[in-house]
């Protein structure tokens, strides 16, 4: 028996009906896909840009370095050296450079009392003196004498007072002065911590030995690249002496 034209026309609104779903669908699935690849993209672009600036902070720290090993070496007078330099960028780089000799040597921290390690920024002095005293001066850098106390002001500025190159008996760390241009400061074969900062924050901090030959400056003997917090520069006016 023949079938009506309501019939066939109902059955192809339907399979229509059902074809729109389906294409909606599809579409729903293109779209997700697009989404997230264009999302996948702008992490990527972000990563790179990310990658970028760590190579181009790095480099312009690097050269940063190499001027201030010269400006030490051709300085006289403070050993606590402060200024800036122009980076690549056009923004500057903040340079610190810091005498080892004449901070609190790792066996004299290793016996301050309380009171001393607290001015120094300590959080815990017991268990800082501690951590100290279990270094050894022949193996330890900057990163593990901060590393003996979670106090913000020590972790920030312990480095600037004591060190494994050190000689002195009791802590002081005087004001940062400007570098001068005036020959004889007799400083090769002196240990010198430099550290180089960009205003956002990536800092190149070195141990280095001033040689003060014109084709080998100094000779790094320990190295830090990062980016953080200020590692020193306002010190002398947070910590007490």
């Amino acid at each position: 028996m023949a079938c009506s034209r309501a019939d066939n026309l109902k059955g192809a609104g339907g399979e229509a009906g059902y074809a729109t779903v389906a294409a909606l669908g599809v579409t729903l699935a293109v779209a997700l896909l697009a989404s997230a690849l264009v999302l996948r993209s702008l992490s990527a672009l972000k990563l790179a840009r990310a990658d970028f600036r760590r190579s181009q902070a790095e480099y312009a720290l690097s050269g940063a370095q190499m001027l201030a090993t010269t400006k030490v070496l051709n300085s006289s007078g403070a050993d606590r050296l402060a200024w800036s330099a122009g980076g690549l960028d056009g923004r500057d780089v903040a340079m610190l450079a810091e005498a080892e000799g004449g901070k609190l040597s790792l066996t004299a921290a290793a016996v301050l009392d309380d009171k001393a390690l607290a001015l120094l920024g300590a959080a815990g002095p017991g268990e800082a003196r501690g951590r100290l005293a279990a270094l050894d001066p022949a193996k330890a850098t900057p990163d593990q004498v901060e590393a003996a106390d979670a106090g913000a002001v020590w972790r920030a500025c312990a480095a600037s007072v004591i060190s494994p190159w050190g000689a002195a008996k009791t802590p002081h760390l005087e004001p940062a002065q400007a570098a001068n241009q005036e020959p004889g400061g007799a400083r090769a074969g002196q240990v010198w911590r430099i550290s180089a900062m960009t205003s956002d924050g990536w800092t190149d901090e070195r141990i280095v030995r001033l040689i003060g030959r014109a084709e080998t400056p100094s000779a790094v003997i320990w190295r830090r690249f990062g980016r953080g917090a200020d590692k020193g520069g306002t010190c002398d006016k947070i910590i007490g002496n």
